[in-house]
């Protein structure tokens, strides 16, 4: 079954909510590769893109956040540079061991199942607080 996204993550942003697509539409075609025994080959692309396009995309965040007065602000820069830490470390693992089924298999379990939790349980809180000021996002 593919990684897909549904409107109950959605925080109700379009640019954080095409962010957050394009982060499912990435750990997608991981997982597809996986299926295909090729995961990998992606593993590499994957860290990469992840690498810069989360500092954008928690940057973007966090922004907004500010902006609104976001009360959830510092539980969100935390769950940030926890993430942060994670990636960190399977890059590390990644040039000092090289890719290995280990590195698909721990990407997978550490940060996909983290970016879902994070969108569930953390950013739609920030939609729910959106949708009550909406004035906030403007």
């Amino acid at each position: 079954m593919a990684l897909e996204w549904t409107e109950k993550l959605a925080v109700g942003h379009a640019v954080i909510d095409e962010q957050h697509r394009e982060l499912f539409r990435r750990f997608d075609n991981l997982i597809e590769a996986c299926r295909r025994a090729s995961g990998k080959e992606r593993i590499e692309e994957l860290i990469g893109f992840l690498d810069s396009y989360v500092v954008i995309h928690f940057r973007e965040e966090e922004r907004l956040m500010e902006l609104c007065a976001y009360p959830g602000l510092e539980e969100q820069k935390s769950q940030h540079l926890y993430f942060i830490g994670r990636l960190d470390a399977l890059k590390a693992d990644l040039k000092e061991k090289g890719v290995s089924a280990h590195l698909v298999i721990s990407t997978n379990q550490i940060l996909l199942k983290w970016i879902i939790r994070h969108i569930k349980d953390i950013d739609v809180k920030f939609g729910v607080f959106l949708k009550a000021h909406p004035q906030a996002a403007s």
